[in-house]
């Protein structure tokens, strides 16, 4: 087992194992809690549980006497739904006695999967503590929830119309074709190819020709912010003349293990897009945008 944390020194040992950190949304986590080794210990149960935690951002705005607007940013949390598993009853140690308790905790069917943004965030970690008399010894195991690429696929998560499509048809400022993925969904921390195909278009100059692939997350409350995150850059083209007739681009990339899957919470979501930017001098730069899935694991 690769993923271990202790308590600080000064409480009764207690140590935490799990055989795996990245957890698979309705699968079975094996694990391993340890405890005593010092002075006599003494408990009512041993637990342990996975906790998740939401955090969304949301602004008030006020109005005073004088008819000044002030608007104020606000940090909600809130915890999900878990159930503690008992994994030891009434127990005494002897002084220098250890005990090693094998178990088996459940990860939630429908997660949400960890998220790593700023106005909105998921967070997951085990917890393992002891119900002793006047103070409670727990140490915590931070984890992953896992987006698998089976939960996105199978409807479960609602995202854009053509996301898990692996060809989507694009238009912008007289700018028509069709953008392909390869994957369908995306994953993060892995390889993915696509291909941009144009239909006969007058040749233009442009600077350059962008790719990226942006997250955007929001608190789907009253006053909830949002955030657009770039997740991956890359270019199409430098500085050059761009289309003429009907061409065809490839590309390809690598994610960055950043965790910004796709997701929906009780107070947020989370949904991506696909940007082909093509930037041009002295004008709006057109942007050629579909949809797009990200999965944390293709595990599942």
């Amino acid at each position: 087992m690769s993923d271990i944390a202790r308590v600080s020194a000064g409480s009764p040992p207690l140590t935490l194992e799990l055989d795996r950190g990245d957890l698979l949304p309705g699968r079975l986590v094996d694990g391993v809690v340890r405890m005593g080794g010092r002075g006599s210990l003494a408990f009512r149960e041993a637990r342990v549980t996975l906790v998740g935690v939401e955090t969304w951002r949301y602004d008030v705005t006020s109005t005073d006497a004088q008819g000044h607007t002030h608007t104020e940013t606000h940090t909600a949390h809130e915890d999900l739904p878990h159930v503690p598993v008992a994994v030891l009853g009434p127990t005494t140690l002897a002084a220098g006695e250890t005990r090693e308790v094998p178990f088996q905790i459940p990860v939630p069917d429908l997660g949400p999967a960890t998220f790593d943004g700023q106005e909105l965030r998921v967070d997951w970690e085990l917890r393992a503590n002891l119900d002793v008399p006047r103070f409670d010894p727990k140490v915590s195991l931070p984890v992953h929830v896992l987006q698998p690429t089976a939960l996105l696929r199978a409807g479960v998560i609602d995202v854009g119309q053509f996301a898990l499509w692996p060809d989507a048809t694009v238009e912008a400022d007289g700018i028509r074709g069709s953008i392909t993925i390869d994957p369908v969904p995306l994953c993060i921390g892995a390889p993915f190819r696509g291909r941009l195909s144009l239909e006969a278009m007058a040749a233009r100059n442009v600077q350059e020709v962008r790719l990226e692939l942006r997250v955007h997350a929001r608190a789907t409350v009253g006053g909830g912010r949002e955030e657009t995150i770039s997740l991956w850059i890359g270019r199409l083209a430098g500085e050059s003349t761009f289309g003429g007739g009907a061409r065809s681009y490839e590309f390809s990339g690598d994610l960055p293990e950043r965790w910004l899957p796709t997701i929906q919470t009780p107070h947020g979501r989370a949904d991506a897009q696909f940007h082909v930017v093509v930037a041009t001098a002295w004008a709006r730069d057109p942007h050629l945008v579909r949809d797009v899935a990200i999965a944390s694991t293709s595990e599942l």
